[in-house]
């Protein structure tokens, strides 16, 4: 259903999507599944770009994303419980070696898993809420060029807050969970014209920090059940995505940041001995819409559409991350084998704008960010499964 979910939250995903929607529901579930994402890029530059003609193509990505949802409702004390285990943020992108922009990117990768526990109250029997924790483990992190490689992991905490309100025909829900920054540790490897720099100075490897801050976020969603076979839905999603301003890497050895400092003027940029790039990205509003037709007792389709725009601007792209706004089509299916036990399975098609790149400036002189400028094309499919278990 396009993600459409916060005011339905009725099966053990609500660990996730709104953890308040577990007063609603009865005794333990458990919901095990995972997404198969399978992706696209190309590359051509345009006239804009100072190596221009030439293009270049991603490796195709294909990603097994897994998801586990743990809920409990106890009738009796108005009390419950829920648990999720997810990786809501995450990408991998690899261009060859030989791409125009490849010293400004070519493997990035983050890799993460988020576990949500949360604690459900029962307000009255139309309105509860919920309260729990976010812990974001950053397992993998890479940012490689044909200059250096970067690599890390970290974790940071975070909280969040949901309600739900179930009336006879409408419901709404409120999910928001705050920003989670995460502290990275890992290593750089110099390579291309820093291993050179590097070479003399015994500086081709060093301790290297970071961090990113993963954005709060706020759904809110309404659905509206006008008879027993249809249930249809809208969400309204807020994304702090204005939380990543940079990507800003020290070196732990001085030595490395010597051959940093060196190679940075050689290319006029500033010779600061660090690398920080600028991303600037915007906070982002999403537009979500989703419907479920109960056709047989046992049986459910479903289908959604979603509008998600881009939180990044056209002076500091990257093609790390090459996308454009996005529209999300999807369709699934339910099937109860029994009065326990469902299986749910979904298709998303993910439409991506091409991006016409003109404004990577051409700065520094001698290593301009121009040669990112071109023309991007994106897509993507994602095959979903889950299996659900109620007892």
């Amino acid at each position: 259903m396009a993600s459409a979910f916060t005011a339905i939250a009725n099966d053990a995903s609500a660990a996730w999507y709104n953890p308040a929607g577990v007063a609603f529901t009865h005794g333990k579930q458990v919901m095990l599944g995972t997404d198969l994402i399978l992706t696209h890029a190309s590359f051509s530059t345009n006239a804009s770009n100072p190596k221009h003609p030439a293009s270049s193509n991603a490796k195709s990505g294909s990603f097994l994303v897994p998801h586990g949802y743990f809920t409990y409702w106890d009738d009796k004390s108005s009390i419950g419980a829920a648990l999720g285990v997810n990786a809501p943020f995450g990408l991998e992108t690899s261009w060859p070696d030989t791409a125009p922009f490849a010293s400004k990117s070519t493997f990035s990768r983050l890799n993460m898993v988020m576990v949500n526990p949360s604690v459900v109250f029962k307000v009255s029997d139309t309105f509860s809420i919920a309260l729990g924790a976010d812990y974001g483990y950053m397992k993998r992190v890479d940012f490689n060029t044909t200059i250096q490689d970067t690599t890390g992991s970290g974790d940071g905490w975070g909280g969040n807050a949901s309600l739900m309100y179930q009336g006879d025909h409408f419901n709404i829900g409120v999910t928001y969970r705050s920003k989670i920054k995460v502290a990275i540790h890992g290593s750089a490897t110099a390579k291309g014209q820093l291993a050179g720099i590097g070479a003399i100075t015994g500086a081709t490897t060093s301790s290297a920090n970071t961090s990113v801050t993963l954005p709060d976020q706020l759904n809110i969603g309404l659905a509206y059940k006008p008879n027993n076979d249809w249930t249809l839905s809208a969400d309204i999603d807020w994304v702090n995505w204005k939380r990543y301003k940079s990507l800003d890497i020290t070196y732990a050895s001085a030595a490395y940041r010597a051959a940093v400092k060196t190679l940075q003027g050689a290319v006029g940029a500033p010779a600061t001995g660090a690398t920080s790039i600028p991303e600037n990205w915007k906070a982002t509003i999403a537009f979500k819409l989703g419907a479920e037709w109960a056709y047989n007792p046992h049986m459910r389709a479903r289908f959604g559409y979603a509008f998600d725009p881009t939180p990044i601007n056209n002076v500091d792209f990257s093609p790390s991350i090459p996308g454009n706004d996005r529209h999300l089509f999807s369709v699934g299916y339910g099937y109860d084998f029994n009065e326990t036990t469902t299986l749910d399975l979904g298709y998303m098609y993910v439409y991506i704008l091409n991006r016409h790149q003109t404004q990577s400036p051409a700065t520094p002189a001698r290593a301009p960010n121009s040669v990112k400028n071109g023309d991007y094309k994106n897509n993507a499919h994602v095959i979903m499964a889950s299996l659900s278990h109620r007892f």
